[in-house]
């Protein structure tokens, strides 16, 4: 008889995830098949923004451009279907990149091919990669949600790029009744919380009595939502490479070894 292997090495985690669906359940299926307990509550709504006269103006110049950035994965999922409707065949002789492996991989299953950084999943990583090192002149476009983070953009202008946005949805705060996410906390034993983004962590904030900052361990992506989780009063953080899912379980396995869970 052969042996059933048994993955225990997240065993002790009961972890609430904060990511919109679908990637909140994928991420929470991950933690089941590692042996742990996981519930998602989400603290983003993605949302497609309705298409108005310059989104389609926009979409319609995409042969002006050099190269193509899509920041996220829900922009490569929400941009891909509108620029299908104008585009049959896409503009040859363009350049597409990714921030991240996952964006990448969302846009190779949507038969794009572009290239993302190895090192980071970051605007900072992407910048770095030999194409973006000598860009006076070039057309670039951001496909991108609303608002955010506006580092590569200003960067990429200051370096000589021509740089125009299309901003394909929006992230919204779900609207729970004030005791809900506690109650959550408190019903499922929840040891952990892993946010995503900055913007996760400001939503999941205004859920949370400040009783609970001290004793909540929070896993997030990079310093700079660190930083942010600290000052918004948060005392257990704890700092993923990156947003991907390979990179927040093993922070969670270091957390499952840690002898006060």
């Amino acid at each position: 008889m052969t042996d059933c292997y048994f993955d225990a090495t997240l065993n002790r985690i009961r972890a609430l995830v904060t990511r919109p669906q679908p990637e909140g359940g994928k991420l929470a299926e991950r933690i089941h098949q590692q042996g742990g307990r996981a519930f998602v509550l989400p603290m983003l709504s993605i949302v497609a923004l309705a298409e108005t006269q310059a989104i389609r103006d926009r979409v319609l110049q995409l042969d002006h451009y050099e190269k193509v950035i899509v920041i996220s994965q829900n922009a490569a999922r929400f941009g891909l279907e509108l620029i299908e409707n104008y585009w049959p065949q896409r503009p040859i002789h363009q350049q597409w990149f990714a921030i991240g492996e996952t964006t990448r991989h969302t846009l190779a299953q949507l038969d794009v091919p572009a290239v993302c950084s190895r090192q980071g999943n970051n605007s900072e990583s992407l910048l770095a990669l030999d194409g973006f090192q000598d860009i006076t002149g070039q057309r670039m476009l951001l496909i991108k949600g609303k608002g955010g983070r506006d580092f590569l953009e200003k960067t990429l202008r200051q370096q000589g790029a021509q740089v125009d946005t299309l901003e394909v949805y929006q992230r919204l705060c779900p609207d729970y009744q004030p005791d809900e996410v506690r109650q959550q906390l408190a019903d499922h034993g929840i040891n952990v919380i892993l946010a995503g983004s900055g913007e996760t962590v400001r939503n999941l904030r205004q859920y949370l009595p400040r009783t609970l900052l001290e004793h909540c361990r929070l896993v997030i992506p990079g310093q700079r939502v660190a930083g942010l989780a600290e000052s918004l009063g948060f005392r257990q953080v704890y700092t993923a490479t990156g947003a991907d899912h390979a990179a927040m379980l093993s922070v969670l396995e270091k957390i499952n070894d840690e002898t006060f869970l």
